[in-house]
């Protein structure tokens, strides 16, 4: 579908859409002529929450997101029965001591049992007492209930204050609007400034509450950390005082120091016992050389002796000196770096210097050796200082880590005290401090005119939502109707060649004679669509005549698709143009046209030998109609095919030679869905006509029977969409 068919369809339904418009428009007027008039004042607070000075002195940037819940908060509260309850015990309670009451009620209203049965004095006890007290009426109670219907009456409930009642906070600004509706301009000013009050009653009342359970809350609880605090101060204590340890860190800070200083000690000399065994390997490769009688060269100076005698010198002062002092323990490094750098520049054979002997050799290794014995002496002294150290510390370390743990658990109940206090002391602050900074800043006053009906708008809403809804409904219907109700949807869904399209004809208030021959006495619509009707069939007509056939088939898919109307229809036309029709009534599952045309069930016993056969035994057989020009022949009708009852030498063989008396002959067939009738009556005719009703939906099994219209070797003269509705003619 698209989208021209459903502009020409909405067009078509355009008076419903109209019609419907234009009585949601006098519906919505007739609806809002008795809206009773409403008066609506209002009142407005500001909150203090955005532009409170306290909170401005403490911090400038003032938390928008919580000041945004804290206005939900307060708006919640107006709304919450409490709030609203008070109210209405309020105005219940002017209604019954004022002499002027805000609501009068009907004389119906006072003949009710509630009414009746009401009692005034208690009502006022209890409501005053509710009102004072902060509490809300219970249903519980036999008294409060009857109450709360009472109040029902004069809509002083829950339900009929909220639905009047809006309070909402004005967008960025620290005020909150309130406004109420009723019909009484009095009792809206008198509703916005008492639910102010109740409100702040409330809200003061139940804040009191909680700072007192707070305070209450907090004091338990900082004196039960207090107690935990002390125990915990008292177990370091005694431990500290036990094991002799005012100060862990003072005993065993020095000793630490001092292993630190002996191991940096004790690498140093590791360094020094390397460059002493390095040397010592050098001095034995030159002996092993003088061995073999090769001259050996001194690859070492005096600078070397004299620098290795200098450690030795300031090594011995340190050790003695209780390995403490840095600045020998510097010089001592140094040196030895400078040791280390003379020995691997001095290469292990030189073929210059100064010869050796070998016993300057063995005397020059035997002072290595010794200074290596004594490094290995130092560095064994070193460490085993390191470790008495170490043993004496241990036991400090040990009770260092006890200390830690006690002190961890006093830090931490301390920091839970200290969060207590604070929050006990912020508490006390809130008991003694206002407790809010409400204000009313505008006080309601009694409206002088009613608002608007706001008639035009309810009007104007109501006829476009009626027109769109219409509108969508006929869209709706159009693209879910699968029907073929218009020939552009039948070229779509049928493969078939559309020959003629009917309109819809009321044939059931005229007879087709009467329609074919313009006798229609009734209103130009009708006229109108019985003229169409016979334009249409005329252009049947036509493509009938002009096929040169002269023996057709009328069949169609399913049932009730109108071809039983359309073969009268089309006879009576082709008659009327001076032609001589033969009907013959094959549709033996459905003889409504033997019925409708009274005509004699002779086509089921007719048998003649083919030499035997003349028109005039044939007429024999007919039942003329009562026009001139047609004639009938019907059938018994049953559950039975053609091949099954007719007999061996029946009419259907002697079409061919009706041709010369008859101009035309019309069959109708049954459904091919349904039944093999029409399939067996194809051998015996020159053309088929299918035939479809608009109001059909193309479905599997009428695709199958398409598909065999469409394989009969050009004997298919066409199709035809019957009972079309005129909207639908030229979609």
């Amino acid at each position: 579908m698209d989208v021209i068919y459903f502009v020409k369809a909405l067009l078509k339904k355009k008076w419903w859409i109209i019609i419907s418009t234009v009585v949601a428009l006098a519906l919505s007027f007739v609806f809002t002529m008795d809206r009773a008039k409403l008066y609506r004042s209002s009142a407005q607070m500001s909150t203090g929450f955005t532009t409170n000075d306290a909170v401005k002195l403490r911090d400038e940037n003032v938390d928008l997101y919580a000041a945004d819940v804290k206005f939900n908060n307060v708006v919640e509260a107006f709304y919450s029965p409490a709030v609203i309850g008070l109210l209405c015990y309020d105005l219940m309670l002017h209604d019954l001591t004022s002499p002027k009451p805000f609501t009068v009620l009907t004389e119906k209203q006072r003949h009710t049992p509630i009414y009746a049965t009401f009692n005034r004095p208690q009502a006022v006890t209890i409501l005053q007492h509710k009102l004072d007290s902060l509490q809300t009426l219970t249903s519980y109670q036999p008294e409060e209930r009857k109450l709360l219907e009472y109040m029902a009456l004069y809509k002083y409930d829950y339900e009929s204050i909220t639905k009047q009642l809006n309070v909402g906070r004005k967008q960025r600004t620290d005020y909150i609007d309130i406004s109420f509706g009723s019909e009484n301009p009095e009792l809206s000013a008198y509703v916005v400034n008492t639910v102010y009050r109740q409100f702040l009653r409330y809200y003061r009342s139940l804040r009191s509450e909680r700072s007192v359970e707070n305070i209450g809350t907090f004091e338990e609880l900082v004196n039960q950390k207090k107690t935990e605090l002390d125990q915990k101060i008292d177990a370091l204590r005694n431990y500290k005082s036990s094991e002799g340890l005012l100060n862990v860190e003072a005993a065993s800070g020095g000793e630490l120091g001092l292993i630190n200083q002996l191991e940096k000690a004790v690498l140093d000399e590791r360094g020094n016992n390397n460059i002493l065994a390095s040397s010592l390997q050098s001095v034995n490769s030159q002996l092993a050389l003088a061995s073999q009688g090769q001259t050996v060269y001194d690859n070492n100076n005096n600078e070397i002796v004299a620098l290795r005698k200098s450690i030795n010198q300031t090594n011995d002062e340190y050790v003695r000196g209780g390995s403490a002092d840095p600045v020998l323990a510097d010089r001592i490094k140094a040196q030895r770096q400078q040791l280390q750098k003379l020995m691997s520049s001095a290469p292990t054979a030189a073929t210059s210097g100064k010869t050796v002997t070998r016993e300057e050799l063995l005397q020059k290794k035997a002072g290595l050796e010794a200074d290596w014995k004594a490094s290995q002496l130092n560095i064994a002294n070193l460490e085993a200082k390191i470790r008495s150290l170490r043993g004496s510390v241990g036991s400090y370390a040990n009770k260092e880590a006890t200390v830690s743990t006690l002190q961890k658990e006093v830090d931490l109940a301390q920091e839970e005290y200290d969060r207590l206090k604070e929050k006990l002391n912020t508490a006390l602050d809130t008991r003694t401090a206002p407790p809010d900074d409400f204000r009313q800043t505008l006080k309601g006053q009694p409206a002088f005119k009613p608002e608007s009906t706001k008639r035009l708008k309810i009007m104007g809403l109501a006829g476009m939502s009626v027109f769109l809804l219409s509108t969508l409904g006929v869209l709706f219907m159009e693209f879910f109707d699968k029907s073929i109700k218009s020939p552009s949807l039948f070229e779509k869904n049928v493969d078939l060649k559309l020959i003629s399209t009917i309109n819809h004809a009321d044939l059931h208030r005229y007879s087709i004679p009467q329609v074919l021959q313009q006798k229609v006495d009734d209103d130009d619509a009708t006229r109108r669509r019985q003229n169409i009707f016979r334009e249409l069939l005329r252009k049947l007509r036509y493509e009938v005549e002009a096929s040169n056939k002269s023996i057709f088939l009328f069949t169609s898919t399913e049932s009730q698709q109108g071809k039983t109307t359309l073969v009268q229809a089309l006879a009576y036309s082709l008659s009327l143009s001076n032609k001589r029709v033969l009907i013959i009534d094959t549709n033996f599952c459905n003889n409504d046209l033997t019925v409708q045309l009274e005509a004699k069930p002779t086509l089921e016993t007719f048998s003649m030998e083919p030499h035997e056969v003349s028109i005039d035994k044939i007429r024999e057989i007919v039942t003329t109609y009562s026009v001139e020009g047609i004639e009938v022949i019907g059938c018994k009708g049953g559950d039975y095919t053609p091949s099954e009852i007719l007999p061996r030498n029946h009419l259907l063989n002697y079409l061919p030679q009706l041709k010369s008396y008859y101009d035309f002959v019309l069959l109708e067939g049954a459904p091919l869905n349904d039944y093999t009738d029409s399939k067996e009556l194809v051998n015996y005719v020159e053309g088929v006509i299918a035939i479809f009703s608009s109001k059909l939906a193309v479905k599997t099994n009428d695709k199958d029977s398409i598909q065999f219209l469409e394989s009969m070797n050009g004997k298919l003269l066409g199709a035809v969409l019957n009972n079309v509705n005129d909207d639908y003619l030229e979609l």
